[in-house]
């Protein structure tokens, strides 16, 4: 492969080496991988751009890749699209603050978070074929064109708009694997990254904002018109490998089932319940809960200790639905009855406003 960045300008090669506003020459006769670069490296959030010799595997042509630093990412990407480019590493800093946030107090880390992202389809899979090729078939299956695992995420446009929200939504998963000493429970992993499917821009800022996500407040409203909503209790055990295995296949058109469908929009709605209802009741539990989470104290007994602290291989179901329900009625509430109510209240509450937010 061409690695086009050995034949660098002088004034090029200190804008990719992420100098502001750095003088460049000819920029007529630039590749267009090589003007995405200059454009990339004037950005405040980007610390360094360079070229990324792409693998064979990826293309039978010759691909431009670049590799774009930034204060907590580093960035592998084919994409050409310049407004979307510009708007990744912002976007990718701005959720990383909004991560933190979750916890109440700053993160501290030297270590950059891992992102691919590819322009189409066709890389993306010859990607994941290499990436996890024990796994890939069950990975091809995703639709939404992103996921994250062995410490990274791997995107592929679909959309200006859809992009970014699975890039926020796998982004807390990796977030939460990479700096969490201990792994969380699949209701609590979820429902924290829904909440960050929807987000708004404005004077070059993000802001994330629950109450916007309209695709799972509808399927919060169809679950509660077909009476098919999931108690608490169902939602505390259950993951995504159980909730894929007891629903139907997905259709030809790539719609989740139902029972998916339910089961992300509660976890949704469970995360939000969990931080508004009431006044913030329960925000604060909320909040230590995953503090220490991500320091190591919950009260586990050894075994569980054992497996919340391991990364190599995906946590067990028997794990996932002993330790759902103890850190939640040890954080947030050891009597289920009464919050039972409240949050299923809450759900009726909020789907009720998912017409009114879609008419926006």
């Amino acid at each position: 492969m061409r690695l086009w960045g050995l034949v660098l300008s002088c004034g090029i090669w200190i804008c990719l080496a992420g100098c502001q506003g750095a003088p460049v020459d000819n920029v007529g006769n630039l590749s267009a991988a090589e003007k995405l670069a200059v454009r990339l490296g004037k950005l405040p959030t980007v610390k360094k751009v360079e070229s990324w010799q792409v693998p064979d595997y990826l293309s039978d042509e010759a691909v431009e890749g670049l590799k774009i630093t930034t204060n907590h990412y580093q960035i592998f990407s084919t994409h050409r699209d310049p407004l979307i480019m510009s708007l990744v590493p912002p976007f990718l800093e701005s959720a990383f603050k909004s991560y933190a946030k979750k916890l109440g107090r700053p993160v501290a880390t030297d270590k950059k978070l891992l992102v691919y992202l590819f322009d189409n389809r066709e890389q993306w899979e010859a990607f994941t074929r290499q990436w996890v090729p024990e796994q890939a078939e069950i990975y091809l299956k995703i639709t939404a064109g992103a996921y994250y695992v062995n410490g990274a995420c791997v995107v592929y446009r679909i959309s200006r708009t859809a992009d970014f929200s699975v890039l926020a939504h796998e982004g807390w998963h990796q977030f939460a694997d990479e700096l969490f000493r201990f792994r969380l429970p699949a209701w609590l992993d979820e429902s924290v990254a829904t909440n960050f499917e929807a987000f708004v821009r404005g004077n070059g800022k993000v802001s994330f904002e629950p109450r916007r996500n309209v695709s799972r407040l509808l399927a919060l409203k169809k679950a509660i018109a077909e009476r098919k909503l999931l108690s608490l209790s169902e939602l505390l055990v259950l993951d995504a490998g159980r909730v894929v295995s007891h629903s139907p296949e997905v259709s030809s058109e790539g719609r989740a089932s139902s029972f998916v469908a339910t089961y992300y929009a509660q976890l949704y709605a469970l995360g939000r319940f969990l931080q508004e209802e009431n006044y913030g009741r329960w925000v604060l539990k909320f909040q230590k809960m995953l503090n220490e989470g991500q320091m190591g104290r919950w009260p586990l007994s050894e075994p569980d200790v054992a497996e919340a602290v391991q990364r190599l291989r995906n946590p067990s179901r028997v794990w996932n639905g002993r330790v759902g329900p103890l850190v939640f009625n040890y954080y947030i509430s050891p009597s289920r009855r009464e919050i039972e109510t409240a949050y299923r209240s809450y759900c009726y509450r909020i789907a009720a406003q998912a017409r009114l937010i879609k008419s926006r």
